[in-house]
């Protein structure tokens, strides 16, 4: 029989190993929380800003610098530029580490957002305050336990949101993940200003988990240059610009247009084009010219970054930007005729996709206009040699390319995007050709007669735009920041301009270039997530390394990116600016844009129910002869295409025209061609988030 003694030692001896074994337990897998640190956060954090006057958010981002920027050049200067902006990206990429291995899985019950107050003025935003937004797009590197993720949605400017983590979120072995020390202290103690916010926004976190970590941050003001480039444009007066002996011809008298486009800066310079003035029905004559717009691109093809609440300095050059305008036969209505303004695509130019749709807008007694967008219709020693009935006129047609890399050649969109290696992309290429736009739409306001009846040829209260591809993702910011073009139609763009690259069969290979010309350089090795997939777990610190690189220059790029600009076209209008109507149009089975960029557009306007998909799997079902890459579909002139093609300009005319009124089913008087597959085109009840290519 064992004495009671030994009963008492034994049970001793085990409260004592329960007491030793206890803090073992209780101190598990952490949330390390430092604050100061990015790469251990959580991160993004206010912590890493610091109070400023001159920006709209009363913030200016802070990052530490790299120790060596000799070794990191690059790093160095992203960092640089992001110490410019006022705040976060609106959909940042979050990072969480962990002092030990978790369970993913887990991870989308137990990290959230909530919204907190909205900073900028004049907009209702997205959120409200207390507001949860969960997380999505989750990345676990199980090789440094961290785990990274974005919002669900795009986040209001200029807001302020926390981010939580409780203990919903479990470790490896399946206990709960725990507060940090320095958190625990950050909370209590209060040692700062960051912290003292901390702990009292936390106390309004809608949850009955234990809060574990958290951080506290405020989103970038993404649209206020664009808005004080717009209130500047009276700085040059809208005056339109005719060619020396003839501007006007009407389409009877014309012979031929051919287009010499400077193609080299030496040599044989110039490549030739000829009008197919054959296809141009319905059009009584085309107008050549040109007008003043504020020019803020410098060195480098970049705009000079600027704090988001100080006064806009006068641009630094002013250009002269040429552009044509079809004017329909029909009769002129008493105040002009509607006028659409048409933004072509990447590598296109105002005489490429204008031309081409401009008989079907004339159908509907609509006129055409269009500009070349920066760094599009080849060099500035372009022409036009025009025949007429009475005589032959050379008239000036400059692009606005530049032979940025001096191989001597002008590449279709050299010019646009910024130099290979800078991590800029198409922000200002695109920010700069809006406010062409705008001064475009002011010229059109103020009463412009180019067929020389005295009268005014366009109505000043009916302008419209429609665009394809880079068209229709400039002309989301277009459309977002101009007070004056109420309705629009977007076919094929999407955002943001990174996930195109990362995602386009077209670009990858772009991206892999700009990362191998980093320093030092980096291999492209995505291995990314889309939207609604399961967690990917990840061990390879090169896919980590490039989808952090590229997270960077989302943020560094979102000033002049369609996706931080959508928002504001419905949900949360702009001050001083309607809400606009637009008809979203795009392929099934985009390569060059895929689906889910055009999808993230789409969501974020909170449009689904204006938006009809082209299904060209269906199509390609029975006529192989169709491309596997959908793309440019508005402006297939193949035999197989152009019934597809014209059904969908015709749906772009009729809704333009009727103003939202009229939105036409192009399934209609497609049967005969596809018949047996369905309708062809769709209004979808969910956005495509897959990539849904076809293959040869």
């Amino acid at each position: 029989m064992v004495s009671r003694s030994k009963v008492h030692l034994c049970l001793f001896s085990f409260l004592v190993l329960f007491v030793r074994v206890e803090p073992a337990r209780a101190a598990g897998v952490r949330v390390k929380f430092n604050p100061s640190d990015p790469e251990i956060g959580p991160f993004p954090t206010d912590y890493l800003t610091a109070p400023a006057t001159n920006t709209r958010t009363a913030r200016r981002v802070r990052l530490p610098q790299p120790v060596d920027c000799a070794a990191r050049p690059n790093d160095c200067q992203e960092i640089f530029l992001l110490n410019q902006l006022d705040g976060f990206h609106v959909q940042a990429r979050v990072r969480i580490s962990f002092s030990g291995a978790i369970d993913p899985a887990t991870a989308p019950g137990g990290v959230f957002f909530v919204a907190r107050e909205l900073l900028a003025e004049g907009e209702r935003g997205v959120h409200q305050a207390g507001e949860i937004i969960r997380l999505n797009q989750i990345v676990y590197d199980s090789v440094s336990n961290t785990l990274y993720g974005k919002p669900d949605r795009a986040m209001d400017q200029s807001r302020r949101y926390l981010l939580v983590v409780t203990d919903a979120v479990r470790d490896a072995v399946g206990d709960a993940v725990e507060a940090e020390e320095a958190f625990t202290a950050c909370l209590e103690t209060a040692p700062d200003e960051y912290c003292k916010a901390l702990a009292e926004a936390l106390k309004a976190v809608p949850t009955d988990r234990k809060i574990v970590a958290a951080s506290l941050y405020t989103t970038m003001s993404v649209t206020a240059w664009l808005e004080r480039a717009r209130d500047r444009l009276a700085d040059v007066a809208a005056v339109a610009t005719a060619h020396p002996g003839q501007s006007f011809f009407p389409l009877v008298e014309l012979r031929s247009i051919r287009w010499l486009q400077q193609v080299r800066t030496s040599g044989e310079q110039f490549s030739e084009l000829t009008f197919p003035l054959l296809f141009l029905q319905g059009i009584r004559g085309i107008y050549f010219g040109s007008y003043a717009s504020p020019n803020y691109l410098e060195f480098g093809r970049v705009i000079e970054p600027v704090a988001s609440l100080a006064p806009l300095a006068p641009a630094p050059a002013v250009s002269e930007i040429h552009f044509h305008a079809f004017l329909p036969s029909g009769a002129k209505p008493p105040k002009g005729y509607p006028v659409v303004i048409f933004g072509h695509g990447l590598g296109d130019s105002r005489f490429g996709a204008p031309s081409l749709l401009a008989s079907t807008f004339a159908a509907d007694g609509m006129a055409t206009v269009a500009i070349s967008a920066v760094g599009h219709g080849g060099g500035p020693g372009g022409m036009l040699a025009i025949q007429t009935a009475t005589g032959a006129f050379s008239l000036a047609a400059p692009g606005r390319g530049v032979d940025l890399n001096n191989d001597g050649r002008i590449d279709p969109a050299e010019g646009c995007a910024a130099l290979l290696s800078a991590p800029f992309g198409l922000r200002d290429c695109l920010r700069q050709t809006v406010v062409d736009l705008m001064q475009l739409v002011r010229l059109l306001r103020a009463g412009l007669d180019v067929d020389g009846d005295g009268q005014p040829d366009f109505d000043p209260d009916r302008i419209y735009y429609a665009g394809q591809s880079l068209g229709a993702i400039y002309g989301t910011m277009l459309l977002a920041v101009d007070p004056h073009v109420k309705f629009g139609v977007l076919n094929a763009g999407g955002g943001s301009l990174v996930e195109i690259s990362r995602w386009s069969r077209a670009f990858q290979s772009t991206a892999a270039a700009n990362l191998a010309l980093r320093s030092p350089p980096l291999v492209f090795r995505d291995n990314y997530v889309l939207r609604n997939q399961p967690v990917k777990v990840i061990s390879d610190p090169t896919s980590i390394q490039t989808q952090n690189v590229l997270e960077t220059l989302e943020w560094i790029q979102a000033e002049g990116d369609p996706f931080t600009y959508a928002v504001h076209l419905k949900p949360s209008p702009l001050a001083g600016v309607p809400e606009k109507r637009v008809l979203w149009q795009f392929p099934w089975g985009d390569q060059t844009v895929p689906n889910p960029t055009q999808s993230a557009l789409v969501r974020h306007a909170d449009m689904r129910q204006s938006t009809w998909v082209y299904r060209n799997d269906k199509a390609r079902a029975v006529s192989r002869f169709l491309n596997a890459n959908p793309h440019g579909y508005l402006t297939d002139t193949s035999l197989a295409g152009s019934a597809i093609a014209f059904r969908v300009q015709q749906q772009m005319s009729s809704f333009l025209a009727s103003e939202g009124a009229n939105v036409l089913n192009p399934n209609s008087g497609l049967s005969f061609l596809f018949g047996g597959v369905g309708d062809l085109f769709e209004q979808p009840e969910t956005l495509p988030e897959e990539l849904n290519y076809l293959e040869e």
